[in-house]
Formats: structure tokens, C-alpha cells, sequence
């Protein structure tokens, strides 16, 4: 049963890899109908909700509350018979292997070896640096997402040494004075959290079946070896009220070598391909409140595409999808004051192909019903991204 669910699950990746390419279209082709000219009336009221500011951000180191810090690597090799004894002064989970010849050890941990032959040793040092890491991984992560201006390190690093600032980015009222310093909007910062790495040993995967070998193969590929799994946490902070708004535990998986000897430097680069696929996490919540806006400048073919007011520079790429959204002014039964209300047209728009700088064209997908709601105006802005893929949870 384990060897079929296996089988399905690499049937199943293969599939979604198939899935995934965006829509192709050819809008010029597409004739303009009548229902395609039809312009949306906005109320007053709600013109603000059409005001769309690009946002200045700010990442900062990430403290690092785990114990890879700068470590000195030790690796021994022994020819002959030997007698090890490993001791580790509380590594939080970070080293699980097997007792082997040959291990390496980091940090706090010490091995006595009693040998009746030769032994080579040999020392490096090992200086991780994954707060700094953490922050590139969300900084790439925070600019892919779009709608965001992120300031710089150079920037960054020229503010705190003309300042004499003293940055500690585990206090939000320090952060935040830095923030009001450089003139930028939100902060974002955060804590590693954790590093574990655990081996599991191979095993057998010939069961004479060639589809269930090779279920069994994929299916070890993914955990054969030292596991090594990440916690972070990443924060954005209101530089005008020292407030955290958001707060994200993210986690990831990667594996950091199949040899049974400990490596630190194979487990510190598998942990760091951890963290960023892990903050591929930090999306849906990110992207949803640096949301860019936009509106309907043309519809085609009786309202199955459109052209809509954002592209490359608001970090729209081809396959991404956007929500449409119209608004109806609203009088308060008791108080009788005005007030603006939104709701979403149950449709679907998803880039194309078609994406310039500042435009991209759609396709839109839903009942007929539900698109004729669109019009020239409609305000429209892209859906909450996703997270971590399958695939990349799992390998």
C-alpha cells in the first residue's frame, strides 16, 4: 500500500508540472462588443479604495537564536581500530547520526578517540552568517512579491553609520526609530529560530517490480540521508507606531548530504536552502497587505480578456492571479452616514503571456453571469500568493 501511495504521488507531481503554464493569448484578434465598452460608476465615496501608494520597506538582519553561529569544524579519519566516545552540551536537536568513524562535530560538541593506528585531523572555520541570509532570502521574497520599494543595505548601512545608530533588531521601538530614520513605511525583521538535523540510513528499495523500484527510489530520495529542518520567524513592524502587525512562523526541509559522517557545512547549506524556500511562506499574508491596485483599461471578447493597469514593475509575471472587486455606497440605517462597501466578482483573472511594464493582459474565467459584472474601471488587484509548492516541501 505505502509502495502504491508513492506511485500516485509521482504520477501526481507530474501532472501538476504539466499544469502550471500560463495562458496564451492573442487579444488584438479578439473583437470590442458592446458589452466590452461599458464603463463602471464609481461613488464618491469610495474613490479612495482606486488610491494605490508603493510602499518603502526596510529588511533587517535576522537574529540568530540557534547554535550555528561561528563554529570551528573538526573532522577526523582513523586507519585501524578505534574507540570513540561523543559527548554534546545541549545542541537543541541539532546532530542525530549514527556512531561512526570518521564523524565531524561542531560547536560545544568533543569526541575522545582512543586508536591503535594512524589518525588524521584537520580544523576550519565555519562562519555561517544566517541572520544575514535570512535577511536576503525575505528580501528577495518581499521585492518578487511587488508593490513594495525596498530600501537598500547600502542605504541601509550609510543611514547607521552617519546616525552612530545602534540597531538591535530584537527591541520593535528600536527598529522602528531606525525606520522613521530612513523614511520607509514598515520594517520587517525576525528571529532563525531552529536548525535540526537527523540522518536516516538507507534501506533497500529492489522489490523486483519495476514501478514500485521506482515509486521506493523517489519516495527515499526524499529522506535518505540528514534531514535538516528550519524555523524562522518574520515580522513586520509599523515604523509609525513601533507596532508588530504580522508575525510568521515559517518552516523548511532540505536534505544536507546521504554520507553518515557529520558535515556542518553540508547541513549550515542545506539549512540555508531551508530557509529560503521556507519563506516562500511569508506570501499569502505579505502579498495580500502590500497588494498592488489597479483597474480595467480594455475589455475583449465579450469580457473573456482584459487589459488591466499594472505589469513587470508592480511584479506581475504570467500566471498570476488577480481578483476584481465593485463598490456600492451604503447609507447607515441608524446613523444615516455614507460609507463605502466592496465585494468580489466571483471571477478569476490570470496573466497571459501578454505583460509590459506598466499593463498585462488577462483571461478571465468564471459564468457568464459573473463577468458581464465587469466593466472598464473595475478595480482589480492580485490574489493573496501561494506558499511553499509541494514539491518544494518535499524535497
Amino acid at each position: 500500500m505505502k509502495s502504491l501511495k508513492l506511485l500516485a504521488l509521482v504520477v501526481s507531481l507530474s501532472l501538476v508540472l504539466f499544469a502550471c503554464a500560463p495562458p496564451k493569448i492573442d487579444p488584438m484578434s479578439m473583437q470590442v462588443t458592446p458589452a466590452d465598452t461599458e464603463q463602471v460608476n464609481i461613488p464618491q465615496i469610495c474613490m479612495a479604495q482606486y488610491e494605490s501608494k508603493k510602499i518603502s520597506v526596510a529588511v533587517l538582519p535576522f537574529t540568530n537564536n540557534t547554535t550555528f553561529g561561528k563554529m570551528e569544524g573538526v573532522n577526523t579519519n582513523i586507519q585501524g581500530e578505534a574507540t570513540r566516545t561523543h559527548t554534546s552540551a545541549g545542541v537543541a536537536g541539532v546532530v542525530a547520526a549514527p556512531g561512526a568513524v570518521g564523524i565531524g562535530y561542531a560547536g560545544a560538541s568533543k569526541t575522545n578517540v582512543k586508536y591503535s593506528k594512524d589518525i588524521n585531523t584537520f580544523y576550519r572555520q565555519i562562519s555561517p552568517q544566517l541572520g544575514e541570509f535570512a535577511q536576503s532570502a525575505v528580501e528577495d521574497t518581499i521585492v518578487n512579491i511587488g508593490g513594495v520599494n525596498v530600501f537598500s543595505r547600502a542605504q541601509m548601512e550609510k543611514i547607521l553609520q552617519e546616525q552612530g545608530f545602534q540597531m538591535n533588531v530584537a527591541d520593535p521601538n528600536t527598529v522602528a526609530q531606525f525606520g522613521k530614520i530612513a523614511g520607509v513605511s514598515y520594517v520587517i525583521t525576525g528571529t532563525v529560530d531552529n536548525i535540526n538535523a537527523k540522518y536516516v540510513p538507507k534501506s533497500d528499495t529492489n522489490t523486483g517490480n519495476v514501478w514500485v523500484n521506482l515509486a521506493l527510489t523517489v519516495g527515499k530520495s526524499m529522506v535518505d540521508g540528514w534531514n535538516v529542518t528550519t524555523d524562522m520567524t518574520v515580522q513586520l513592524i509599523d515604523v509609525s507606531t513601533g507596532q508588530i502587525l504580522l508575525s510568521k512562523k515559517v518552516s523548511g526541509r532540505e536534505l544536507g548530504g546521504t554520507q553518515p559522517g557529520f558535515n556542518p557545512e553540508l547541513v549550515v547549506t542545506a539549512a540555508k536552502k531551508a530557509m529560503q524556500e521556507s519563506v516562500d511562506d511569508i506570501k499569502p499574508v505579505f502579498s495580500e497587505h502590500f497588494s498592488a491596485k489597479a483597474y480595467i483599461n480594455q475589455l475583449r471578447g465579450n469580457k473573456s480578456a482584459a487589459m488591466v493597469s499594472m505589469g513587470r514593475k508592480d511584479g506581475i509575471k504570467p500566471g498570476d492571479k488577480l481578483e476584481a472587486y465593485e463598490f456600492l455606497e451604503v447609507q447607515d440605517f441608524m446613523t444615516k452616514k455614507s460609507n463605502c462597501t466592496k465585494s468580489k466578482i466571483p471571477v478569476e483573472l490570470i496573466v497571459s503571456d501578454q505583460v509590459d511594464e506598466s499593463t498585462s493582459w488577462v483571461v478571465v474565467e468564471g459564468e457568464p453571469n459573473s463577468k458581464m459584472r465587469l466593466k472598464l474601471g473595475t478595480l482589480v488587484k492580485r490574489a493573496p500568493m501561494s506558499g511553499q509548492s509541494v514539491i518544494k516541501k518535499l524535497w
